[in-house]
């Protein structure tokens, strides 16, 4: 009798302890998961006191501190689009590592393709030139050799009649 209760005991004791360790392994993948969710959304930020650094990166205070921010506006619900605009008004759009695609940042998106495209044309232009001046160079010696059998035969001419 006294190990039945002993036994009875024991299983409602230990009954609650799988579903503790779900909840904690839950909650520990939802805490994964929010610091995954910051780290992206902070990869897109600029530190303001580092050189070519995100706030993911870098460990000054700021960064650090901007990251703390993110985490309590995930937190409370905030979608990222709105997490980067708050950023933005208040440091401005140098703190988008990547720049909008409006006004004069329009510059940094189209440059690489004129400057591309200018490459090709520069490129294009010069083997058109290239191949115009050996074609005129080959014409020349075609020319010369003309020239010179005329040469030839009117020195020929000169030698026959002058011997």
């Amino acid at each position: 009798m006294m190990r039945r209760v002993l036994l009875l005991a024991l299983i409602a004791l230990l009954a609650p302890l799988p579903t503790g360790f779900a909840q904690t392994d839950d909650t520990v993948a939802m805490g994964e998961q929010l610091e995954a969710r910051v780290f992206e959304i902070s990869r897109k930020l600029r530190c303001p006191t580092c050189v070519s650094e995100s706030v993911a990166d870098s460990n000054a205070g700021i960064s650090i501190e901007m990251r703390n921010e993110i985490q309590a506006q995930l937190q409370a619900g905030a979608s990222e689009a709105e997490i980067l605009a708050f950023f933005q008004d208040r440091y401005g759009d140098w703190i988008l590592l990547e720049p909008p695609r409006r006004g004069i940042h329009l510059v940094v998106w189209w440059l690489p393709g004129i400057a591309l495209a200018a490459g090709v044309i520069g490129l294009t232009t010069l083997m058109v030139r290239w191949t115009r001046n050996a074609q005129q160079a080959t014409h020349e010696a075609q020319a010369d050799d003309a020239d010179l059998a005329r040469v030839r035969a009117a020195l020929q001419g000169d030698s026959e009649t002058s011997s």
